[in-house]
């Protein structure tokens, strides 16, 4: 939505990129844990480091935040010079195009943490492009049980199987709920996770809910849900859980799920364009993002 024009917070003229590394160049003087010629890779969310929220530790929330590519310049360069402290050192074995996906990961691991998942709580995770993929695998890894994987492509829910989920279910969300129903015995999930976005998401996902349930809203659109229900929310009692970014610890704990092989993220790159055909890689995902995953856009290629 950013790239398209759609997305109502974009300030334009922006230069995209948000989920980024790259090789340290240079270091300013005092700099510490980096060095010249390290892989690193990026928070991107640019905070003033003055008022309340960040005052609290929770930066993501920062009052005057800018995210990378979208309030603030983007990646989409060969060279950017940013504040030591929103750069992460990577373990010299990580290729750097892969270790793009653990931005993605910081994402998810945040939303979990505020989910709260439990070993051997049913979750149910809906849509399964990187986002759901990464959130399906990181449910396993906390000894959620079962972990159903919701995706109306069928590509995509080899993977999740291939990640450890227990079930895949190959309809849309609003289809599911029966089926959900029917692998938790009745009792409904404990936890879903929506990394699909949309008011209908958001309508099963209440339905596919025990009675105390949580639903994490990891994915927003900008549809209106102005004829939803409001009412199994209070009957159910079900705590709806916003995620918003990630922290300086998601990143931390996120390479380290990487670096230590927990989490694979060898598969996901689909295609690589030099930064000189970044126009050309927006335009295949347009085309056929159900087969897309992740494309990186090197700018240290031509």
């Amino acid at each position: 939505s950013i790239y398209t024009g759609d997305h109502p917070g974009v300030r334009y003229p922006v230069v995209l990129g948000h989920e980024s590394t790259g090789t340290v160049a240079a270091v300013g003087e005092g700099v510490a844990g980096l060095a010249s010629g390290q892989g690193a890779i990026i928070n991107p969310i640019i905070a003033c480091g003055r008022c309340d929220m960040c005052a609290r530790g929770a930066e993501n929330l920062c009052r005057n935040a800018g995210l990378m590519g979208r309030e603030v310049e983007g990646s989409l360069n060969q060279y950017l010079r940013i504040p030591s402290r929103y750069v992460h050192a990577l373990p010299g074995h990580l290729p750097l195009a892969q270790a793009t996906l653990i931005e993605t990961l910081a994402t998810v691991r945040h939303a979990q943490q505020r989910l709260g998942l439990k070993a051997n709580e049913s979750v149910v995770v809906l849509g399964q492009g990187t986002s759901g993929l990464l959130h399906a695998r990181l449910a396993v890894l906390s000894g959620a049980n079962p972990v159903i994987a919701i995706s109306r492509s069928r590509w995509k829910l080899d993977r999740a199987i291939a990640m450890g989920a227990h079930h895949a279910l190959d309809t849309g969300a609003e289809h599911a709920v029966d089926e959900v129903l029917r692998l938790t015995g009745g009792a409904g999930a404990d936890a879903v996770i929506d990394t699909a976005g949309g008011a209908a998401a958001l309508r099963a996902g209440v339905e596919m809910l025990r009675p105390g349930g949580r639903f994490s809203a990891f994915s927003i659109s900008h549809e209106s849900a102005a004829d939803l229900n409001l009412f199994p929310f209070y009957y159910k009692e079900i705590s709806v859980i916003g995620s918003r970014a990630l922290l300086a610890e998601d990143m931390g704990a996120s390479i380290e799920l990487v670096a230590s092989g927990a989490i694979d993220v060898k598969g996901f790159i689909t295609a690589t364009y030099p930064l000189t055909r970044a126009a050309a890689a927006f335009e295949e995902y347009e085309r056929n993002p159900s087969r897309i995953l992740r494309i990186v856009i090197d700018s240290s290629s031509t």
